[in-house]
């Protein structure tokens, strides 16, 4: 049997039988491995200090740990100071109390996180990295694939909660045709299809007052699903339709409970380690639907295409097609597609709303994009193709200073392969050093008056003026990376910026936005995710 024949038959026998929910990891760590982690610490400061390279780890500033759990306490429920859902306040309260870098040490079961506010410090690590860069684990993720799911994953984890060898050969399977600017724009005209399909769905959604439903996030969430199926899958999973499709609902309410469990079991003390939390449950029962219901409509591409001997257009090759094509492994390019639904829905979704609120808040700045919009689209109705994407500098403004303001995934990191330097601080192997963005890229010191929406900042041809005195000034490389940086960049960017710029395009040109319910408030939710109802108001433009 050939390797392709072998890896279908495995796709297609995968199960997810319902006992298998309440499994849980039986090779938690030793508890005396945390005091051994602390001998080796302190051996290594009095090593770096007899070389006199830097101040020791221990004086690195941070908050004070109580004997025995540290500071494990701050993000217990009830008693402690840090709600996950308030991360971004507490990353801010960071900076504000100490400084550049700032170290949360004692996390019982994790590693220390040192947070880094330093745009000079940020590239220096960044561009210090290795060949095979290691993000801060994800030990939920890591051990749902690489053993609560083994017999469907295997070596293939994909890129997602995966470091190491195996990461560095996925990643070098599909790196060619996924970041080839090509690639992405042969998906241009189906995308604008289904943002067009979408528009119809937004005009027929808004009540007597013009507005949108207060759910509307959850319709964005539709649009980004069919718009990465139409891509990867060349399938149209009927997420537009009246009713919608009971499977996409199953999958976006399997993304949703996965963005809401892992801070939930990566912050809290690892009790899942040990037996099946509440969150532990929710997780794997999430990820088994999702994949479930995923591989149903992946196989099915497969099999589609395996029988089909007409040519087709290079728009209606999708995503997985290419990679079988490219490489013969049916598993591979099905443990990507599962990765780029799953991350690929939500975030897509959010930037979206987060830019039109700016918008809609900023009426100056929305009448200059739409000025813009008039240039390129004769009609309300005018399709995107690539000519029009490379005419609109300004909304790409407009998306960037958004994702600078609040950006998706409000921060980075990387676990520490080898001791450091950084800020002047000797900092350990293993240590996860944490890249705040949010706080970042919103410090004045970056960033004169952050909290305006200034989208000229991005723009050199402009100069600087009354509306806007910062345009053309130059920006600081690495204090917004809201799609990362380096070979742990987001594989999906130029298939995310079409979505974008494709489906924003025709929302400002077709209407005239407004938000009348006060300031949207945010959460964490693994990503900065609105919590304010998104009732824009669309008034139907004239011209």
């Amino acid at each position: 049997m050939s390797n392709v024949s072998k890896t279908t038959a495995l796709v297609r026998r995968t199960t997810f039988s319902a006992a298998a929910t309440t499994a849980f990891p039986t090779n938690a760590p030793p508890a005396i491995s945390l005091n051994l982690e602390k001998i080796s610490d302190s051996t290594r400061e009095t090593k770096q200090n007899s070389t006199g390279a830097g101040k020791p780890y221990s004086e690195v500033p941070g908050p004070w740990g109580m004997p025995v759990i540290g500071n494990s306490w701050r993000f217990a429920p009830l008693i402690g100071p840090y709600k996950i859902s308030d991360l971004d306040k507490v990353m801010k309260e960071l900076h504000i109390n100490y400084g550049k870098i700032a170290k949360v040490g004692g996390l019982i079961g994790h590693p220390d996180l040192l947070f880094v506010f330093d745009g000079d410090e940020i590239r220096n690590i960044f561009k210090k990295e290795e060949a095979m860069p290691h993000r801060p684990s994800m030990p939920s993720l890591k051990h749902y694939k690489g053993h609560l799911r083994r017999d469907f994953f295997g070596d293939v984890a994909g890129l997602i909660g995966v470091h190491g060898k195996n990461w560095e050969l996925f990643r070098q399977e599909v790196q060619q045709i996924l970041l080839q600017p090509q690639t992405a724009k042969k998906y241009i005209p189906p995308l604008n299809d289904i943002a067009t399909e979408f528009m119809s769905r937004v005009h027929e959604m808004r009540n007597e007052n013009d507005e949108l439903p207060a759910n509307f996030l959850h319709e964005l969430y539709k649009w980004a699903l069919e718009s990465v199926g139409r891509v990867f899958l060349n399938t149209r999973l009927g997420c537009l339709t009246p009713n919608g499709s009971e499977e996409s609902q199953q999958i976006i309410d399997a993304i949703n409970t996965f963005f809401w469990a892992v801070p939930e079991l990566e912050l809290r003390m690892p009790l899942w380690r040990f037996y099946p939390t509440k969150a532990y449950r929710s997780f794997v029962k999430a990820l088994d639907s999702f994949t479930e219901v995923c591989m149903k409509n992946i196989s099915r591409t497969m099999d589609k295409s395996e029988s089909c001997v007409t040519p087709k257009d290079e728009a209606d090759i999708s995503i997985v097609e290419r990679i079988v094509n490219k490489t013969g492994d049916r598993k591979l390019a099905a443990i990507l597609a599962l990765d780029m639904f799953l991350v690929g829905v939500d975030t897509t979704s959010v930037a979206a709303s987060s830019t039109i609120y700016q918008l809609a808040k900023n009426p100056d700045k929305q009448q200059k994009l739409f000025e813009e919009l008039k240039q390129v689209f004769p009609t309300q109705e005018t399709e995107i193709n690539q000519n029009v994407l490379e005419q609109i500098p300004y909304l790409r403004a407009c998306i960037k200073e958004t994702l600078r303001m609040f950006p998706v995934v409000i921060a980075n990191g990387r676990s520490l392969q080898s001791d450091a330097v950084i800020n002047g601080y000797h900092i350990p192997k293993g240590t996860h050093v944490i890249f705040p963005h949010l706080v970042v890229s919103n410090d004045p010191a970056y960033f004169p008056e952050p909290k305006r929406f200034m989208p000229e900042r991005w723009m050199k041809q402009f100069a600087p003026s009354t509306e806007c005195p910062y345009a053309g000034q130059k920006i600081h490389p690495f204090v917004s990376l809201p799609f990362g940086f380096g070979r742990r960049m987001c594989v999906g960017r130029r298939f995310a910026e079409i979505e974008l710029n494709t489906l924003l395009a025709k929302i400002f040109r077709k209407y005239k936005v407004e938000y009348n319910s006060g300031e949207l408030v945010y959460k964490v939710n693994s990503t900065y995710i609105p919590e304010s109802p998104l009732n824009f108001k669309l008034t139907l433009r004239q011209e």
